[in-house]
């Protein structure tokens, strides 16, 4: 048995009692469930609202490939809100209340004693809305990072678990007759071409759509990689405003090294690691076929003004989007 298996066997075990022990005692009333794409900086921003180690950490504990309690889903499995299926509300059920654990999805977490729930996923935007309809204490907050740095990211990861076919979200039937039948051509064509990059850009666009569409102003709190990198300090304490809205929430001050932090899955690619920015890098990397085209499939879903010439982000565009609430 090597070092690392040698230590989890000894730490995990203890983690799981004092995880149940948390759930036993009803310490996980608050329940923040932050959403993104893969390599959107998903969990950088779970270490930013973790900084004091308050929360219990989950980590994708909806992954269909890591964690086997969910490899009855598809990545980016879509649900209309009304559906109905026992297996996915009981695991849910699960997840929400802490009563789930998982070594993978615990990997952040040691015996405390913890005051709530951090779940960070990647692959649940699709029914996130058909979640929130079932389980109404959860705070969710939406992380949005440029479509073309998510996608190059994505490129340099390839061996990695997600969707790289769009064609596959188009093969789900109740997606399509919702929201992709208006998308057939531009899925198809995608798919055709092959191209990693835009193929990754086609998916975010459908991830971030669907949801945005789903639900109403105010039900979700979206936050912009760009504007997080910027200001962690400001957009940090936003989301704990949007969490505890009748509470005090001390101003949280984070100094440089906050930004300067890759995450612990940025890889050795890291843009930060480089001393790259990644809000701007991918103008290096891919080319100006890639980005034009890029841009035709997110004015598809009236996304080619979300940000500017800058990599800033347009509000009012999102703002359009989302009050177009199905």
């Amino acid at each position: 048995m090597d070092m690392k298996k040698a230590i989890k066997s000894l730490i995990y075990p203890a983690t799981v009692s004092a995880l149940r022990a948390n759930y036993v005692a009803n310490n996980y009333k608050e329940v923040i469930w932050l959403l993104g794409d893969g390599r959107s900086g998903t969990t950088w921003i779970a270490d930013l609202i973790n900084h004091e180690k308050n929360y219990r950490e989950m980590f994708e504990p909806f992954h269909p490939s890591l964690v086997k309690e969910m490899s009855f889903m598809l990545p980016q499995q879509y649900m209309r809100p009304h559906d109905s299926d026992d297996r996915l509300e009981k695991v849910s059920g699960d997840v929400f209340s802490g009563k789930f654990t998982h070594y993978v999805v615990d990997v952040a977490n040691r015996p405390s004693i913890y005051n709530g729930l951090l779940i960070k996923d990647i692959f649940a935007n699709l029914f996130s809305y058909w979640a929130s309809l079932r389980f109404s204490n959860l705070k969710i907050i939406f992380l949005i990072r440029h479509p073309f740095a998510v996608a190059l990211s994505k490129s340099k990861k390839k061996d990695w678990f997600w969707l790289t076919n769009p064609l596959d979200l188009l093969s789900q039937g109740n997606l399509y007759e919702d929201y992709l039948y208006q998308f057939e051509d531009v899925i198809q064509e995608t798919s055709r071409k092959g191209d990693y990059v835009l193929s990754q850009i086609l998916i975010w666009s459908i991830i971030n759509y669907v949801p945005l569409r789903q639900f109403n102003p105010g039900q979700i709190y979206v936050v912009f990689y760009e504007e997080a990198y910027m200001d962690p300090s400001r957009e940090i304490s936003k989301i704990f405003q949007f969490i505890r809205p009748e509470a005090e929430n001390p101003q949280i001050t984070f100094d440089g090294k906050a930004v300067k932090r890759p995450s612990r899955f940025s890889g050795k690619e890291s843009n930060l690691l480089a001393g790259k920015s990644p809000v701007t890098s991918w103008k290096d990397e891919l080319t100006p076929q890639q980005i034009d085209a890029g841009l035709k499939i997110l004015e598809c879903f009236g996304f080619d003004e979300l940000y500017d010439d800058d990599s800033e982000p347009n509000w009012q565009v999102l703002r359009d989007l989302h009050e177009k609430t199905s």
